[in-house]
């Protein structure tokens, strides 16, 4: 059997926005309390809303697929769930919803500003793609007050030279 190595570009990307994450800051001070990272949708919001104004990085999966040069274009695909505790009674949510824009915004900032390390656009014939892209944020004021959650979609796209290079 071949002796093989592992890159773990997909680690790395997740680990650096972190990284972006936890080391934003405005005057002076922290935008997040806690930055953590997984995969499941229970888990982020059951056992990680605690600190607040909180960040998750949440893991959804990676693609791939052959360029014509005979490299793979690879894609992860991440949500950062950002979420702060706002006291904010009636049915005027703006407190709410002012923070929680605030906060993903302030995500979009920070992986803007401490970019990963590994990123890279690529194209082909038929289309050309951007190393780092933001979905459209999907926010929720409503979730199980006093919470407001942002879900920021955050797609992050990468070459491997081979399919030995993972």
């Amino acid at each position: 059997m071949s002796a093989i190595s592992i890159a773990n570009k997909d680690w790395s990307i997740i680990d650096d926005v972190k990284t972006a994450l936890g080391g934003a800051t405005v005057g002076g001070s922290a935008v997040f309390a806690a930055v953590t990272a997984g995969t499941s949708d229970a888990q982020a919001e059951e056992c990680q809303f605690t600190a607040t104004p909180a960040a998750i990085v949440r893991y959804l999966g990676t693609t791939e697929h052959r360029t014509p040069g005979g490299h793979l274009a690879c894609a992860i695909l991440l949500e950062v769930i950002v979420a702060a505790k706002v006291s904010a009674g009636g049915a005027d949510e703006s407190a709410r919803l002012q923070e929680v824009l605030r906060l993903t915004n302030a995500a979009k900032n920070a992986v803007n500003a401490d970019k990963p390390a590994d990123p890279c656009a690529w194209g082909d014939d038929d289309r050309t793609v951007v190393p780092i892209e933001f979905g459209s944020p999907k926010l929720d004021t409503a979730q199980a007050a006093p919470w407001a959650v942002g879900r920021l979609p955050l797609t992050v796209r990468y070459v491997l030279e081979s399919d030995t290079s993972h």
